[in-house]
């Protein structure tokens, strides 16, 4: 069976906020397996609108954080560059036909898709179906496809995209199987998607 390894991760919003223990199960993997634990500067803002408007509690607020320091993850570089914006123009038109959704509502999606790619993220752990479904990997190939001509640095790049069930059926001695990656995958829509307790 194929497997890739896993050296560096990337935590979405719904992934540090959701309420089950098996997140803080899998920060002690990654720890144990001294994997390097990021967030983006959007995923940062994230989690501090949905507290200062009042989605989610302080205690939601504070252990989300406090998972992040437990990862010691650190701050992605954010420095925006003509690489990164035509990436991100890229994620948008495909995250739109994919997703069937207007271009403001993956500008999100496609800032943290954008940041993984161009800081050589193998990992991102999200709760939203949306993210981890076939359509934004659909939309990860298409943004590789069409700026690897023009971008040397993102030839045979790549990020895998997984929930956290799906990381801990795929993943072991710091590895993930990529036929059990692509088994799990669902067929999820953003404008489709249904929300559970504890996901953006």
């Amino acid at each position: 069976m194929p497997h890739r390894p896993i050296e560096s991760v990337l935590f979405d919003t719904s992934f540090l906020l959701n309420d089950s223990p098996d997140v803080d199960k899998i920060i002690k993997i990654l720890q144990r397996g001294r994997v390097s634990c990021y967030i983006s500067r959007t995923i940062q803002s994230e989690m501090d609108d949905l507290y200062y408007v009042g989605r989610i509690s302080k205690q939601k607020y504070t252990k989300g954080l406090a998972r992040c320091r437990k990862a010691r993850a650190s701050l992605l570089d954010s420095e925006r560059n003509f690489l990164q914006g035509s990436m991100t123009r890229e994620c948008t038109v495909s995250m739109t036909q994919e997703h069937g959704t207007a271009p403001g509502d993956v500008h999100n999606d496609c800032s943290i898709l954008t940041s993984s790619l161009y800081n050589y993220i193998d990992l991102i752990l999200s709760e939203d179906f949306h993210f981890t479904s076939k359509h934004t990997d659909k939309v990860v190939d298409s943004v590789i496809d069409m700026t690897c001509e023009r971008f040397d640095k993102l030839c045979g790049g790549d990020v895998i995209l997984l929930n956290k069930d799906g990381f801990l059926a795929a993943y072991q001695n710091g590895q993930v199987d990529l036929d059990v990656v692509e088994a799990m995958k669902q067929d999820v829509r953003k404008n489709s998607k249904v929300l559970k307790q504890g996901n953006k």
